[in-house]
């Protein structure tokens, strides 16, 4: 069956509608013929068989409308069928009065063209089938001889001794119908295209969504909402919104038209949902309100899902305790102690000088901790210029200030959410940004530059320095509150000349990374080079030993590294030592003044370690003691 299907009541009608559907090639129209009750069995056959507009006339037009809900087009009587009508009439010769009988479409304008023709009519306008009899034959008794109407006129006529005209549809007619038939059709195709677009859309949002008339009647409840209620959309639409959600609060927006934004609600299956309400205004009348929902425990899963997601972008912790390569006691009970501050959620600081592998520890803090697989963000205070340090800190909001980004930026402790946030350099943080680092670590919310809304963040936060932060708060230049709120857990890390036996393991180490990493294969420390590094003072700790190593496997031409790979310079280190360092032998001083300086040299690259200085001198302990404090150096027991 056609779209469109023409429900014709009487023959002529029926030869016309075929003409016009062959002249104008409608291939999307078709032809029944059938009157009354029977066109209205041939109309439920077509809609039955996909029909989605009728078109039909008379007394057969609004049988069709009132039985069924589907467009229904009429083919009306225009002005030129009703003038060939009573043109008709008037060429018998009959002057006397003319009666006009039918619906609407027969009889609106009848006695206005009857008027300017010169015809006298008696008009009536029926709403059923059963009415025109007694029309008939109450207009005889006017005098009327003569009749104009449908089918069913002419039939009712038919017993008495008058004539009746036929009031017949034109071509025209059919062709007005047909074509209004077609625009009702592409208006309810794009109707549905938008309606079925507006559906999949309020279907595949995550959001729960409700939405209620008026007088709070649920006319709009997503599949969203059916898993979050328990109520599937069949028995949601129609129904009052309190049979659904009994203590829902958006028949309270009904009534004070203000939106309600990110409320917490718990329902009756005790989901608790974040919800937002709004009224829907229409030319300044509430006309019913719209309600947008989400469960929590998604909104935190799909949350951890990308902070899990920019971790995958680089925030993510490296290293554990097991890849800090050590065997000294001291760096063992370094990390022991570490290992019992990872179980503990709460601030870390740690102390040491630089290159002492700081940010090592923080990472097997990080991993050993119940974050391990949520995002750790590193930032290194003192890298920053102050004027971007607040920014990446703290991000900011669209249009905070020249250069911004359109949409604005999260800072670190937003992508950190939910893991662990290393500040390296804490000391370098400027004081006013100390302050508000402060607030953020209490309140665990954090605001955008130039923005006015509040983020919660869940972050635990491990800081790092090489200074003593005790000095610079007595000296003002560390706030001293800050420093009780970062240090509540604080670990020492020695340097590498407070763990001599670690060096060799160290070198090892790095000679074999390096080794491989260079392609020259398996390499090794020969026993000299040991040596050398057992006595050298690190300045730069485990960083400076590994760019030594580093350079010296560079240098090395073959499998070993010796003295002379490690000792090579460069022109500036060369000059720095020359400068540094006077001549050991100069003219005029006595063997016991080189004596003192080569004991005092030792001494100091020992770390003031009598131990250390008597196993390089060679000499007893005691004896090293008495030349120390003749010259009064220094001493550490």
């Amino acid at each position: 069956m056609k779209e469109i299907v023409v429900v014709a009541p009487i023959n002529f009608m029926t030869e016309v509608t075929r003409q016009v559907i062959v002249e104008n090639r409608y291939t999307n129209v078709e032809l029944l013929e059938g009157e009354f009750q029977t066109g209205v069995e041939l109309t439920q056959f077509a809609i039955d068989e996909g029909a989605k507009v009728i078109i039909s006339r008379g007394g057969t037009y609004e049988m069709i409308k009132s039985e069924f809900d589907i467009p229904v087009v009429e083919i009306k009587v225009t002005a030129f069928d009703l003038i060939e009508s009573l043109k008709a009439v008037k060429q018998t010769g009959e002057n006397g009065l003319i009666g006009v009988i039918g619906y609407r479409n027969v009889v609106a304008g009848a006695e206005i063209i009857a008027e300017i023709m010169g015809l006298k009519t008696v008009c009536f306008e029926i709403e059923s089938k059963a009415a025109i009899p007694a029309e008939v034959e109450r207009q005889i008794q006017l005098g009327v001889r003569v009749f104009i109407g449908d089918g069913n006129v002419v039939g009712a006529v038919a017993k008495y001794k008058c004539r009746s005209v036929l009031v017949q549809s034109g071509s025209q007619a059919v062709q007005n119908a047909i074509e209004q038939a077609n625009s009702i059709l592409y208006a309810a195709k794009q109707e549905k295209e938008k309606a079925q677009q507006f559906s999949t859309i309020i279907d595949f949002v995550h959001d729960g969504i409700i939405a209620i008339d008026n007088a709070g009647f649920v006319t709009v409840f997503n599949s969203a909402s059916e898993k979050l209620t328990g109520f599937n959309k069949q028995e949601a639409i129609g129904q009052k919104l309190t049979e659904i959600i009994p203590d829902t609060r958006l028949l309270n927006v009904l009534e004070t038209t203000r939106s309600e934004i990110g409320d917490i609600q718990r329902l009756n299956n005790q989901t608790v949902i974040a919800a937002n309400r709004v009224p829907v205004i229409v030319d300044g009348e509430v006309r019913g309100a719209v309600a947008t929902y989400q469960d929590i425990t998604e909104v935190q899963k799909l949350e951890q899902t990308i902070r899990i997601r920019l971790s995958e972008k680089g925030f993510v912790a490296q290293y554990n305790f097991s890849d800090i390569v050590h065997q000294s006691s001291a760096l063992s009970a370094c990390i022991k102690m570490a290992q019992k501050f990872a179980k503990y959620d709460t601030s870390v600081l740690l102390c040491g000088p630089s290159g002492v592998g700081k940010e090592l520890f923080a990472q097997g803090i990080h991993n050993s901790s119940q974050r391990k697989n949520s995002p750790f963000v590193a930032i290194n205070c003192a890298a920053l210029p102050e004027a971007l340090i607040e920014s990446e800190l703290f991000g900011y909001a669209e249009g905070s200030f020249t250069g911004a980004a359109k949409k604005g930026k999260a800072g670190l402790f937003e992508m950190a959410h939910g893991g662990t946030i290393f500040l390296d350099e804490i000391s370098e943080l400027p004081v006013l940004l100390q302050g508000r680092l402060l607030r953020v670590l209490q309140e665990k919310q954090v605001m955008r530059i130039g923005d006015n809304k509040l983020i919660p963040v869940d972050v635990r936060v491990v800081c790092a320095t090489n200074h003593d932060l005790r000095s610079l708060v007595s000296q003002g230049l560390f706030r001293g509150d800050l420093y009780f709120r970062v240090a509540i857990l604080s670990l020492y890390i020695p340097s590498l000349n407070e763990r001599m036996e670690d060096i060799e393991l160290l070198s090892t180490h790095f000679v074999q990374e390096y080794g491989y990493k260079y392609r020259k294969g398996r390499m090794a420390l020969d026993s000299e080079a040991i040596a050398y590094l057992r006595n050298y003072t690190f300045e730069g700790n485990v960083r400076e030993l590994q760019g030594m190593i580093e350079r010296a496997v560079i240098i090395c031409e073959g499998k070993t590294v010796g003295v002379e790979d490690l000792t090579v310079m460069t022109r500036s280190e060369t000059s720095r030592v020359s400068d540094e360092e006077p001549n050991l032998f100069p003219e005029g001083r006595t063997l016991r003044e080189v004596e003192d300086w080569y004991i005092h040299h030792i001494y100091k690259k020992a770390n003031s370690s009598i131990k250390e200085s008597a196993s390089i001198l060679g000499i007893e302990r005691t004896t090293l003691w008495r030349r120390i404090k003749a010259k009064q150096f220094p001493v550490q027991q």
